[in-house]
């Protein structure tokens, strides 16, 4: 069950999206929808940065600090009012402390930090963490950060679209034979019990195709209306070629596995996991 939702918000325009996709796919859940925005700490950056510049280096630095605080205070702001009127168009009462009331129910609060570190630390805490998807050209976290998130918080991730976000009637789940995938059905499993349909979709990868059954008869020992659609990349890569199946199918939601590994503070993504995190065009839930 997915009841307590860290959606991060970052005083951009995708805040609305990443707002909408939690509420849609988690409503079912009567979740507790946790909006943090983090603010940099700019002064201890730039505290560190004079101590090896010279008097005229310190005045430029004092000046670039104001510059950077009073656009962390607008973004701040901008965060603060879309989710006021994301509780208010969706009538969503107000709850700062558990258990809170018998409704679906949102809090907002502010941290001071580097932005991912806070994410992967606090996102532990929760049973689903919520960011723009599309990466820093849709208003989201860069790649890396992405990766880093996926690979080390421990929770899956959601990558909130551009598009305005459905109940997950219909998911589509990117099936391969790894412990990856496997997860990722595990960890899915709430939202995938109240879809209508599931399609598992593979693409061959090096002339090899995956075995389904398996994962087939799991899924309707849960009762569940699962189908099988094997896709021919041909030319195509076979990430992009699942996201085009996937779009194909009318997915409402994309579940798959987050292939990488952290290596000290180094993270390495498959081309697979990198070319999903680049699209926009649907919610993916992700696990590693």
């Amino acid at each position: 069950m997915f009841k307590t939702i860290l959606v991060h918000l970052k005083g951009t325009s995708g805040d609305k999206s990443s707002l909408a996709a939690a509420y849609a796919l988690t409503r079912p859940f009567t979740p507790h929808l946790e909006a943090l925005h983090i603010r940099p700490d700019i002064e201890t950056l730039m505290a560190r940065a004079s101590m090896s510049g010279s008097e005229g280096d310190t005045i430029a630095l004092a000046d670039m600090v104001d510059a950077m605080q009073e656009q962390a205070a607008r973004l701040a702001q901008q965060a603060s009012d879309t989710y006021d009127s994301f509780c208010r168009d969706e009538q969503i009462v107000r709850a700062e402390f558990p258990p809170g009331p018998g409704g679906p129910n949102a809090a907002f609060r502010e941290s001071l930090g580097v932005e991912v570190e806070e994410l992967m630390g606090q996102g532990r805490y929760y049973d689903l963490v919520v960011v723009k998807g599309g990466g820093e050209s849709s208003g989201g976290l860069s790649t890396g950060d992405l990766g880093r998130l996926v690979t080390t918080t421990g929770k899956p991730i959601l990558l909130a679209p551009d598009a305005p976000a459905k109940p997950a009637q219909t998911i589509v789940v990117a099936w391969k034979d790894t412990p990856e995938a496997a997860r990722a059905v595990t960890a899915a499993m709430p939202l995938l019990e109240k879809a209508q349909t599931v399609y598992l979709v593979g693409a061959e990868e090096d002339g090899r195709a995956s075995n389904y059954e398996g994962v087939e008869a799991q899924l309707k020992w849960h009762g569940l209306n699962a189908q099988v659609q094997r896709v021919n990349p041909g030319d195509r890569e076979p990430a992009h070629a699942t996201l085009e199946a996937a779009r194909a199918l009318g997915a409402d939601l994309l579940v798959m596995g987050g292939y990488g590994r952290s290596r000290l503070s180094e993270t390495i993504l498959g081309g697979f996991t990198r070319a999903v995190l680049q699209d926009a065009s649907l919610p993916v839930f992700l696990f590693h």
